[in-house]
C-alpha cells in the first residue's frame, strides 16, 4: 500500500519531471543559447590573447633589439608582419571552430530528439 507521503513525493516528481521536460526546449534555445554564445565570444577573445596578436600589432613599428637603423626597422617590420599573419591564421581557425560549435549546438537538440524517437519506434516495432 502506498502511503500518502510516498504518493505526494511520486506526484511531485512526476509533475516536476513533466514541467522540466516541457521547459527544456525553451531553455535550450533561449538562456542556454545565450550562455553558449557568450562563452564562444569570450573564447574567441581569449584566443586573440592566447596567440598574442594584439601585442604583435601594438609593437609592429617598434624596432627589434633597439636597432633603429633603416635595415633593422625594415627587418623588424617584416618579421612582425609575418608573425601577425601566422598568428591571425590561428585565431581564424579558432573562429571557424567556434562557428561550427555554435551550429552544432543549434542542431544538437533536434538530433537528440530524432535519435530518441527513432530508438523508441525501433523498440516498439
Amino acid at each position: 500500500m502506498i502511503t500518502p507521503s510516498r504518493q505526494l513525493v511520486f506526484r511531485t516528481l512526476l509533475a516536476e519531471g513533466i514541467r522540466e521536460g516541457l521547459f527544456w526546449p525553451l531553455w535550450w534555445y533561449s538562456r542556454g543559447l545565450s550562455e553558449t554564445t557568450s562563452w564562444l565570444l569570450e573564447s574567441v577573445k581569449g584566443s586573440i590573447k592566447f596567440f598574442g596578436v594584439d601585442v604583435w600589432i601594438k609593437n609592429l613599428f617598434v624596432p627589434m633589439y633597439g636597432d633603429a637603423s633603416i635595415a633593422g626597422s625594415l627587418i623588424s617590420f617584416g618579421v612582425r608582419a609575418v608573425m601577425i599573419l601566422i598568428r591571425s591564421l590561428g585565431v581564424m581557425v579558432w573562429v571557424v571552430a567556434a562557428i561550427l560549435l555554435f551550429f552544432l549546438y543549434l542542431l544538437a537538440f533536434p538530433l537528440a530528439l530524432f535519435g530518441f524517437f527513432g530508438s523508441l519506434i525501433g523498440v516498439l516495432v
